[in-house]
């Protein structure tokens, strides 16, 4: 499978490539800067590409079976470029001719109850609020779209730790275990995300994993 990946120097993202190469895909990593790439990109295709490029953008993404996106805005970067983001991957994967769109989304979209979102709840924290409206704004443009879109939300708290190869995935909703904790790994969560990849279950859909 041939996999364009924006986002790929980040946390998830670089995790996200070494996944894909690992299971024999082939990825084309596009990135604003080709200096101090993660080590987790060997073996990969890298192509230098401004996110405002559009044109440039649809030539590195054309001929490619899939999209895949871990884009996050930095700290110092407002988080509406998030929804920015949304529009330009759906152009692009539209120029490009590539229907399947997989993007890194946000947990505060996922349903704690019917119609309620967790980034509605009092209990929010504020310091991550923006980014997850953002997303969910976001939601709405790849919902508007006519692409195979998947908006793959992890658990409420992601994080490094043990890969532990055992996950739950579902639809829309939160994902809790027994203790009411709703918590995924790294490198569980890139493992669920290829898997969306390779076999599409959640096509047009807010999916999640979570233990």
């Amino acid at each position: 499978m041939h996999i364009a990946l924006v986002g790929a120097t980040g946390q998830i993202g670089r995790r996200i490539a070494r996944t894909a190469l690992d299971r024999g895909h082939a990825v084309t990593a596009v990135v604003r800067s080709d200096a101090h790439l993660p080590a987790e990109l060997a073996g990969a295709r890298v192509v230098v590409a401004d996110l405002d490029d559009r044109d440039a953008l649809a030539a590195a993404v054309r001929g490619h079976d899939a999209l895949a996106s871990a884009y996050g805005p930095a700290p110092d970067v407002a988080a509406d470029t998030v929804v920015a983001v949304a529009r330009t991957l759906v152009a692009v994967a539209d120029t490009a001719g590539v229907r399947r769109l997989v993007v890194v989304g946000g947990a505060g979209s996922l349903e704690i109850a019917p119609g309620l979102q967790l980034v509605d709840t009092p209990d929010f924290p504020a310091a991550y609020k923006p980014v997850a409206l953002a997303h969910r704004s976001a939601l709405d443009v790849y919902r508007g779209s006519d692409l195979d879109w998947t908006f793959f939300a992890p658990a409420a708290e992601i994080g490094p730790g043990d890969t532990r190869g055992t996950f739950r995935t579902g639809a829309v909703a939160l994902l809790r275990d027994a203790h009411g904790a709703s918590r995924i790994g790294y490198g569980d969560y890139t493992a669920a995300f290829v898997d969306e990849l390779e076999t599409p279950r959640f096509v047009r859909q807010v999916a999640t994993v979570a233990y």
